[in-house]
């Protein structure tokens, strides 16, 4: 489990802070300290030190961090990430795991207006499964067929996403399992007009607008 410890102290005061928060996103624990969002993209090699160092401790001075809110949160990711990754994406609140970054169309508190995430109920294996079928296609060995719309993205956060509509996700996804494969044809998401797969974890989750 990676900690994600905020170090810039550019403030931005469209989202003021005077003490660390906590928040989790994409199974990652964050934690945003004082002054630490600022308005565009980060350096490069800070965002690379956030993304993979491991687990650090917050500042014992700010003391024990509050829960961040999920406008925070987006104005976070947005700076770390570029807004290039974040744009056309919102927060959903998943109850066991904190936020999920999806796409979306997203309210002024940066949640996602109409997007509903459901975690697949899957074994382990089936899981991995899911996970390496979306890796081959977010690396384009497998993704050939751009007319059917379908959009393969590796997130900073570490999920991995498939973004289309509901039968060609189901053609793209027929050898990760049975269990996304019954999910996929249910009428909620063969009639959604956008439907989004992300693993993140060794969890799969089905998202729909």
């Amino acid at each position: 489990m990676r900690l994600i410890l905020a170090l810039c102290l550019l403030a931005a005061p469209a989202v003021a802070q005077d003490r660390a928060c906590m928040t989790r996103v994409n199974h990652q624990d964050i934690v945003i300290a004082p002054g630490a969002i600022r308005d565009g993209a980060t350096d490069l090699t800070l965002r690379e030190r956030w993304l993979t160092t491991p687990g650090r401790l917050w500042d014992r001075a700010w003391g024990q961090p509050v829960a961040c809110d999920s406008a925070t949160t987006l104005a976070f990711l947005a700076g770390i990430l570029g807004y290039g990754e974040t744009d056309g994406f919102c927060l959903v609140q998943e109850d066991s795991e904190g936020f999920l970054l999806v796409p979306g169309a997203r309210n002024f508190r940066g949640r996602c207006r109409r997007t509903v995430c459901d975690r697949v109920n899957m074994a382990g294996d089936q899981g991995l499964a899911a996970a390496r079928v979306l890796a081959e296609l977010v690396t384009g060995r497998d993704l050939d067929s751009p007319q059917d719309g379908l959009q393969a993205v590796a997130s900073g956060t570490g999920a991995m996403l498939l973004s289309g509509r509901g039968p060609a996700l189901a053609a793209a996804l027929s050898e990760a399992g049975a269990t996304l494969a019954a999910a996929l044809a249910t009428p909620a998401v063969a009639g959604a007009t956008a439907a989004t797969v992300l693993t993140v974890g060794g969890a799969v989750y089905l998202c729909r607008d």
